[in-house]
């Protein structure tokens, strides 16, 4: 980006990153499938430029696809993503302004709506999640699944696609909005997602 450019980009606060999808905050404001170059602030004090294709406003902040350039994405799997050598549990989970639960290790999801009837949750919360899917899912639709959270804990969930993109040649990812739980589901997940915060490395879970 050139000087004149950077002078008058718009700053984003990256607040996450994963399978190609960015969280962040910006002052101005953006509108879906504008394609944006920034100047982005990532954790750590880190700034690079970067480009990004605006899908949705969420809770205070956007969701958009990173374009590029290549160095920037880098940086952002550096920052967001768990090293190799990182154990599963240590890469559960990474505390957040909001309460979704980034984690390295999928949980199976189940619907028929999905490609397939399966996929596989790449960010998860009380209020939705995204998830990874062989195919794509059409934006606004209503869908009925079933979150396999442990061993012990299934709960099921209507929920509402808000968008839909496509990673590669075979993954797309999708973000999901919950509608209510019942309260006993609530809790379970709840109490799942607590329970990431709390479990030690090599720990199984601590749910019943």
């Amino acid at each position: 980006m050139d000087f004149l450019r950077k002078l008058t980009a718009p700053g984003l606060q990256v607040t996450g990153y994963g399978q190609g999808v960015i969280h962040f905050k910006c002052a101005k404001t953006l509108k879906p499938n504008a394609e944006i170059e920034g100047q982005a602030s990532l954790p750590g004090g880190v700034r690079c430029d970067l480009t990004v294709l605006v899908q949705a406003a969420l809770a205070g902040e956007y969701v958009g696809k990173v374009m590029g350039p290549p160095q920037s994405i880098s940086l952002l799997e550096k920052i967001f993503l768990p090293g190799p050598g990182a154990s599963k549990e240590q890469m559960f989970y990474k505390p957040n302004e909001d309460d979704m639960t980034r984690h390295a290790r999928t949980y199976a999801v189940h619907s028929r709506e999905f490609p397939n009837f399966k996929g596989a949750t790449a960010e998860l919360s009380r209020a939705g999640a995204l998830v990874m899917l062989i195919g794509p899912l059409e934006a606004g639709k209503a869908i009925s699944l079933q979150l396999e959270l442990d061993e012990v804990a299934t709960v099921p969930v209507e929920a509402v696609v808000e968008w839909c993109t496509q990673r590669d040649q075979k993954t797309w990812i999708a973000s999901l909005h919950f509608k209510p739980l019942e309260p006993q589901h609530d809790a379970a997940l709840g109490n799942f997602l607590e329970s990431l915060k709390n479990r030690a490395p090599g720990h199984r879970s601590t749910l019943t």
